[in-house]
């Protein structure tokens, strides 16, 4: 007798068949290669057909895989629609959702981000923390829906990085600095901050000025940006600090470092999601909010 037909593996059937390897099939379901070989192997049980051969290159579908193709996608359209609906309404949306951006950027603009997301999703419980070492594991166990941090080159294929922007450095001073010269500001002493997850808590900028041959005197480092700002009014210090925009607040004031100081190819700044929420309305609607207010 046939086993009963695992509905949840049809995907797979699809995705084999658009893509022809398992490689690009693990990575857009957030899977292992190992996972799909195995989903592959219980629907040919289930459907007693080899599904797919091996060709030179890549699987070939058998005539039984290619006759039910078109009703099987059918199906999964149909599944789809009913589940997401035609149209996603933040105003009715009641679910949690659950933001990580660095410390910085939520002494930054936080209040802000958060009030939008609260007018956009009034139904829904919304989160808005810092980013941690544990927020990349967080977001693959579906704890949180999006962070954003710096690309990493080495991150899981099951996370997506959609790039919001780039900064540029900057040195940002009290007011009573602000027409200190550029080499003035650099002979200030310095006071770093430490932002979690970033870059892996290496001072980029700090790392540039080196590789241009200036070194800054730093007396300390903090992972709180309230304790940096005060310290930078109580030992007329300076700090390093991606240049963005609402560092020009009331007492303070940020000079975007000049392009030969910078590094060749700041790194970028990403929203990470994990892979299977690509093109999720909810996720669409976050990033867009998140780069107005880190970007625009």
């Amino acid at each position: 007798m046939r086993p009963p037909l695992d509905l949840n593996l049809l995907k797979v059937l699809v995705l084999i068949h658009k893509h022809r390897h398992l490689k690009p099939v693990a990575k857009e379901l957030g899977k292992t290669e190992s996972a799909v070989s195995k989903h592959l192997a219980k629907l040919r049980e289930q459907l007693d057909d080899p599904l797919f051969v091996r060709g030179v290159h890549e699987f070939e579908p058998t005539e039984y895989t290619v006759a039910l193709l078109p009703k099987v996608t059918a199906g999964l359209r149909v599944i789809e629609d009913a589940i997401v609906g035609d149209t996603f309404d933040p105003l009715t949306y009641d679910k949690e959702i659950s933001v990580a951006i660095p410390n910085l950027a939520q002494y930054l603009v936080g209040k802000s981000l958060l009030v939008d997301l609260i007018k956009t999703f009034p139904n829904a419980k919304i989160t808005l923390t810092s980013w941690s070492d544990t927020s990349v594991e967080q977001i693959m166990d579906n704890q949180l829906d999006i962070g954003v941090q710096y690309f990493n080159p080495e991150m899981s294929k099951a996370i997506y990085q959609h790039q919001l922007g780039r900064y540029k450095g900057g040195i940002v001073t009290t007011e009573k600095h602000a027409l200190l010269s550029l080499k003035e500001k650099l002979a200030l002493p310095f006071v770093f901050m430490q932002m979690k997850g970033w870059q892996e808590k290496k001072t980029v900028i700090k790392m540039a000025l080196e590789e241009s041959g200036v070194y800054v005197n730093k007396i300390a480092t903090v992972d709180n940006v309230l304790c940096l700002f005060e310290l930078m009014k109580e030992l007329n210090c300076a700090t390093l600090l991606p240049a963005i925009k609402h560092l020009n607040r009331p007492g303070y004031t940020m000079c975007v470092l000049p392009d030969e100081l910078q590094m060749t190819q700041p790194p970028a700044i990403v929203a990470y999601h994990k892979l299977s929420n690509q093109g999720n309305p909810l996720h669409e609607l976050l990033i867009r909010k998140l780069k107005y207010y880190l970007f625009d």
